[in-house]
C-alpha cells in the first residue's frame, strides 16, 4: 500500500486554473486508487498561506504546510506511514492504467522490502513534438519510492526538493501509464 503525497509547487506556473482547484483535481483522481487499496493514505504538502487547510480537511488528508519546499516535502514524507511513498505534484492526475501498473510495479520490486530501493517515475503525457518524439523528456509528474531511502534524501539539503530526490534514485523505471496535465 502506497501513502500518497499531492504537493503544491511554489514556482508559478502558467495556467488558465486555480492553484487550488488544480490541488482539488490531482486528489479527485486518486479516489479510486484509495478505493481499490493502492493507496493507504493522502497528505498534502504545500506552501503556508494557500488555504490549503480547508482542501485537507474537507478532502479528509493531513497536512504539512512550510515555508519551502524542501520542508514541507520532509514533514510530509517523514509523517507517511506507509513503506512505499507515490508523490504528485498538484496539476497532474495519473490517467486510466495507472492502478494496475504501480500495483504490478509494487509486486514485482519487492514492496515493503527494507533493501528495496528501486523505484518508479510517473511522466507527464507528452505534449510537445520533442515529448512526443523522446519521452523520457516529458516532465516529471510523480514518483514511487521507498519511504525510508525517501526520508533519508530529504534529510539531505542537496536532495531535498522533489526534481532531486527523484533523480537520486538511479534505479528507476518509468510507468507506461502517463499523467495527464491538468489546466
Amino acid at each position: 500500500m502506497l501513502s500518497a503525497i499531492v504537493f503544491c509547487e511554489t514556482a508559478k506556473q502558467s495556467s488558465r486554473i486555480d492553484p487550488a482547484e488544480r490541488l482539488v483535481r490531482s486528489l479527485s483522481s486518486l479516489i479510486r486508487a484509495n478505493v481499490e487499496g493502492l493507496l493507504g493514505d493522502v497528505a498534502i504538502a504545500g506552501p503556508l498561506g494557500q488555504g490549503l487547510g480547508l482542501i485537507a480537511d474537507q478532502a479528509g488528508c493531513s497536512l504539512f504546510e512550510a515555508a519551502s519546499e524542501s520542508e514541507w516535502l520532509r514533514r510530509a514524507i517523514e509523517a507517511a506511514r506507509g513503506p512505499e511513498l507515490f508523490l504528485l505534484r498538484s496539476g497532474f492526475a495519473p490517467q486510466a492504467g495507472f492502478i494496475e501498473e504501480a500495483g504490478d510495479f509494487l509486486r514485482a520490486d519487492g514492496a515493503g522490502d527494507p533493501g528495496s530501493l528501486h523505484a518508479a517515475l510517473l511522466r507527464a503525457a507528452p505534449e510537445t513534438f520533442v515529448e512526443r518524439l523522446f519521452p523520457r523528456a516529458a516532465p516529471l509528474a510523480g514518483l514511487i519510492a521507498p519511504r525510508d531511502r525517501c526520508v533519508e534524501l530529504s534529510a539531505n539539503k542537496s536532495t531535498s526538493q522533489f526534481a532531486a530526490l527523484a533523480r537520486s534514485f538511479s534505479s528507476s523505471a518509468t510507468l507506461r501509464t502517463d499523467a495527464r496535465r491538468i489546466g
